[in-house]
């Protein structure tokens, strides 16, 4: 018998279905042994009572995440990881990342929501969206776990019963099975599936039918309602074929996630004509290499994913993650050799003056878009829903982030960011900017368009001065000891004044949210400065004085511009002056070059000279 060891037994009683935890100290998948193969993930099926699911049950319940990995991973521990952790409050919010931008067009609005303390962001339940509310709207990118278990929250009770709980989906990201589909995970989030979401997107289920569709006293165990009896409770059907006698279905698990299965949530599509058509494009140099994400982006059973951004070390207070930055990586770091892991080459950069390193991080040269004299428009996975069906692929698509803009950072490093700009309604009181949920404005908005018809509404209804002070009398009128009614749009913050009109001035609250650019990574040949100083270093050069574009409902702000030099706050002038003079640097080299060598002639010459006189004296002293 091969079963010797109470790790051998664990292990069979796992692939059985019984629970392995309470047989070891540590639960059998996360404690490696050091053989480098992948583990036969062949699993029974357990649903969310931890009940055995049979092809035959009826009626049949959808797999859960959580009770059947659990049976060999610690499955809390994994749920606390970076992407279920967000609504942690106990975690450190580490650098600021991408929000996620709450759209409403009827409400002229795009606001960025974060559960982490970002400084520019807003908690969902600001706008009025409880734990269900945020994740009907962004569950469809997002794998579950911490924000997406909240059964019996007061607000949305009867729904979540619905619903079910949105559990850790571990073939978000573990999943290599040719038919698996996050796409379909995404839609049935959408559909308020919550509990049947990643069976949907296993790749051995259908699921069909909507639970948004039924009423609040639906049951799952009964029938639909007579008022909603032509509507499809949410089923699924298993493929009978992929159980084998013994009740059980292979999970290809892999040990290092494919990068496709990192991009369906971490995409990008730069909107841009100098970028070409998508396959004149290239990827990531390391991904062109034959790396893939987790090469970079490690973590333990913990699934606490290295981010890879400078200062995370000391944050974390862990020193050995600093050896998997850029500088980490490529330059090396305490005890780690020069070149770094997978080969990577340790960079020369021979002629850059070594202030280039201390003022820039190395994104700037290498990651993102080529900068143009005028920024592009950028939609990423989670702020335009890619990958999901029917999503609004048009380029000018809300919301509208910009990119690159290279800002200087708290560090007083410059580096290449997205950006875009909120706008939303609110109320300031004490210095404080409190946003109101755009359902309290949608109507203010909609009286307007009604009562003039002439005006047609694009993406976001264009609004004028007299449009806002109309709106933010409403506001007041609804609640006036709420603050001061406030719209902020375009980088600057509208308030009403003595006489009813406008006034424009900029708050902290105003300010264009940004998060920085890792990827794509561009190779040195392809790197800004490649060109020579003048890639940066001209009159023109889009690193200082290229234009970026300001997106804002205001009608006398749309599409208006700022300066690149506004956002690495320098001044423009001087910039400019310094910038000039690279057009006579080559002239000076040569003039430089010409002056010492016509010192080198003359102290030559009167070496020789001198020479020629010592010699005479010493002949004429032997005479």
């Amino acid at each position: 018998m091969w079963l010797k060891t109470p790790a051998h037994i664990a292990f069979a009683l796992c692939l059985a279905g019984a629970p392995c935890a309470a047989e070891m100290p540590d639960t059998l998948g996360d404690v490696p042994d050091g053989n480098r193969s992948v583990p036969l993930h062949l699993l029974k099926l357990y649903d969310e009572f931890d009940h055995l699911i049979s092809p035959g049950d009826s009626p049949l319940m959808p797999y859960s995440p959580k009770q059947t990995c659990r049976k060999c991973h610690d499955y809390e521990k994994i749920r606390r990881g970076w992407h279920f952790n967000a609504a942690d409050s106990l975690v450190s919010p580490g650098r600021p990342g991408e929000p996620w931008i709450l759209v409403d067009p009827s409400a002229a609005t795009q606001i960025p929501l974060s559960y982490r303390a970002w400084p520019g962001t807003y908690r969902p339940s600001d706008v009025g969206l409880t734990t269900f509310g945020f994740l009907k709207t962004f569950g469809h990118h997002l794998p579950g776990g911490l924000s997406g278990e909240k059964e019996g929250e007061a607000a949305d009770y009867m729904r979540w019963q619905v619903s079910g709980e949105l559990d850790a989906n571990c073939q978000s990201c573990h999943n290599a099975d040719p038919g698996a589909s996050q796409a379909e995970y995404g839609v049935q989030v959408m559909r308020q599936n919550f509990r049947w979401a990643a069976t949907s997107g296993s790749g051995f289920a259908v699921v069909q039918g909507s639970a948004a569709e039924m009423p609040d006293n639906y049951d799952m165990y009964s029938a639909v309602p007579s008022e909603k009896s032509d509507m499809l409770p949410p089923t699924v059907s298993y493929n009978a074929s992929r159980f084998d006698v013994a009740g059980r279905v292979l999970f290809n698990v892999p040990r290092r996630m494919n990068a496709t299965q990192c991009a369906f949530c971490h995409s990008s599509k730069v909107i841009s004509a100098a970028q070409g058509e998508p396959w004149l494009g290239g990827g990531d140099v390391h991904s062109e290499a034959g790396m893939i994400c987790v090469d970079c982006h490690r973590n333990g059973i913990d699934h606490l994913v290295i981010r890879g951004y400078e200062g995370e070390a000391a944050a974390r207070g862990k020193s050995e993650i600093a050896r998997f930055t850029c500088r980490g990586c490529h330059l090396g770091s305490e005890g780690v050799p020069l070149a770094g892991g997978r080969g990577a080459p340790h960079p020369e950069h021979l002629g850059i003056p070594p202030v280039h390193f201390e003022k820039l991080s190395c994104t700037v040269c290498h990651s993102g878009a080529w900068p143009e004299g005028l920024s592009s428009r950028v939609k990423t996975s989670r702020a335009h829903a890619l990958g999901i069906p029917k999503a609004d692929k048009s380029d000018d698509a809300l919301p509208q982030i910009v990119t690159p803009v290279f800002i200087k950072e708290s560090d007083g490093t410059y580096g290449p960011q997205d950006v875009f700009w909120p706008a939303f309604w609110g109320y300031e009181k004490k210095g404080t900017v409190h946003p109101v949920p755009p359902a309290r404005v949608r109507p203010l908005v909609a009286a307007i368009f009604q009562s003039d018809t002439t005006r047609s509404i694009g993406r976001w209804p264009l609004l004028r001065e007299p449009d806002i002070a109309t709106i933010l009398r409403g506001l007041r009128a609804q609640d006036s000891s709420a603050g001061s009614p406030v719209y902020v749009s375009g980088g600057e913050m509208y308030t009403l004044t003595e006489a009813g009109g406008i006034q424009r001035q900029k708050t902290e609250a105003s300010h264009p949210y940004s998060w920085p650019i890792a990827h794509d990574v561009r190779p040195k040949w392809q790197s800004l400065g490649i060109g020579g100083c003048t890639d940066c270093h001209s009159t023109d050069a889009p690193f200082y004085f290229g234009m970026v574009k300001v997106a804002s409902p205001f009608v006398a702000e749309k599409d208006s511009l700022k300066a690149m030099t506004e956002f690495e706050e320098e001044c423009p002038l001087w910039t400019w002056l310094f910038s000039a003079s690279f057009l006579f640097r080559p002239a000076l080299k040569v003039l430089i070059i010409v002056c010492f060598m016509t010192i080198g002639s003359l102290v030559l010459l009167y070496t020789f000279r001198g020479l020629a006189q010592l010699v005479r004296i010493l002949e004429r002293e032997e005479q």
